[in-house]
């Protein structure tokens, strides 16, 4: 029989540790090393970041603060056992006793983060989280259709549109354009999104497109030829509907990619240090104005150098290519100008250096929160500092 979850001596200890270098931290009081102890805590674990992030959200800090005094921190971590031993008496999947155990560590720090407010001075609440700070706001579910004949429509989340091409109806309903109706006909329409905007696609065949911000793709209303062709600027993620002998091509900038039904992602940003095309399953051929071509497997790479050359990479974190399409950063000893041009393009903002920042950084929070989470994750590290002025952030070391 295995031994029943009981939390000890030494995770509270621990907890307690990890609970007043965040209170520290909220307080501006830490010393340099114990900055440096946090940051190896945050980055020891996507889950330590993301936890991080709540505990030290304004909003989460001030209701907490508010509320010390009347939470009992040592009947919270006895009945969250209790829920623990009731949860494996019912012998639940392995998953779900995942995260109960992930849930414990949560409210164990959260706990000990209580306690620590609870029996040190604290009369007011800390500078910094009372000010207001200039942010921004998140990007979104936003785009504009230009169809066959010049018109223009503006779409987002909110709303529902139905436009009528030949036989073909569009749908545009949560955040996703929908192509429905058999035609004759081929009329090219264009989805595009702005800085700050994203949106989903689903193409006459049935084939699925996330488009990422700053993007554009264009498309027939309807595919009657052997081919089925597409082009695109920015980044989209791919999810192709197999037809037999019915080929599906992207064309971006002097690339094109070759499929009949697979799932693959396209970065072409003219910004970027190079294209790239990352397959997750089945086969691509990738194949260049000069003759050029190579064939993916899944978990392979290709990128198209500055100097014309394609580089095949195997092995390729394909979690983190796209982290943009399931809403997460998600920055594996990134450079900072990689990660400004990730932040321009979703919150719509200009970037400006005032220095070099010579670092390389690890982090992961969900694309749906204010620009400042991200930055709070960034600056642990003490190598960099942000200031927003209007739409413009400016990066200082």
């Amino acid at each position: 029989m295995k031994n029943e979850p009981h939390i000890n001596k030494d995770d509270l200890e621990g907890a307690y540790r990890t609970a007043r270098l965040i209170a520290g931290y909220i307080r501006s009081t830490l010393t340099e090393e114990e900055k440096d102890e946090l940051d190896d805590w945050i980055c020891a674990s996507d889950d330590n970041m993301r936890l991080f992030a709540r505990l030290t959200d304004e909003k989460n800090v001030e209701d907490s603060l508010k509320q010390r005094h009347i939470f009992d921190s040592e009947a919270a971590i006895e009945k969250l056992e209790q829920k623990i031993k009731a949860e494996q008496t019912r012998k639940t999947v392995r998953k779900s006793r995942v995260f109960l155990y992930a849930t414990a560590a949560t409210v164990l720090l959260m706990a000990a983060l209580f306690m620590v407010f609870r029996y040190t001075n604290t009369p007011s609440l800390p500078r910094h989280i009372i000010s207001e700070k200039p942010d921004l706001k998140p990007g979104g579910d936003k785009a504009t259709l230009t169809l066959a004949d010049g018109r223009t429509i503006a779409l987002d989340s909110t709303q529902k549109n139905i436009v009528e091409a030949g036989n073909v109806q569009v749908t545009n309903a949560g955040g996703q354009l929908l192509y429905e109706g058999n035609s004759s006909k081929e009329e090219w329409h264009t989805l595009t999104t702005p800085k700050g905007g994203q949106y989903r696609l689903v193409l006459p065949d049935g084939s699925m497109v996330w488009l990422n911000a700053a993007s554009s793709i264009t498309y027939p209303t309807a595919f009657t030829g052997s081919q089925r062709t597409v082009e695109i600027t920015g980044e989209a993620y791919f999810e192709v509907m197999h037809y037999e002998n019915r080929r599906f091509i992207v064309s971006a900038n002097r690339i094109t990619t070759e499929v009949l039904g697979t799932h693959f992602n396209v970065n072409a940003y003219d910004d970027e240090a190079g294209m790239k095309i990352t397959l997750l399953e089945g086969s691509v051929k990738i194949s260049q104005n000069n003759g050029r071509s190579a064939i993916l497997k899944p978990g392979q790479q290709a990128q198209l150098e500055t100097d014309g050359k394609l580089l095949v990479t195997d092995n390729i974190n394909t979690e983190e290519v796209l982290a943009w399409k399931n809403g997460w950063f998600d920055f594996n000893d990134a450079s900072i100008e990689t990660i400004m041009r990730q932040v321009a393009r979703w919150y719509g903002v200009d970037i400006r250096y005032e220095g070099k920042v010579n670092y390389h950084f690890n982090a992961e929070i969900e694309r749906n929160v204010p620009v400042s989470k991200l930055f709070q994750l960034l600056e642990m590290t003490d190598r960099v500092h942000f200031t927003i002025k209007d739409t413009t952030i400016i990066v200082n070391p």
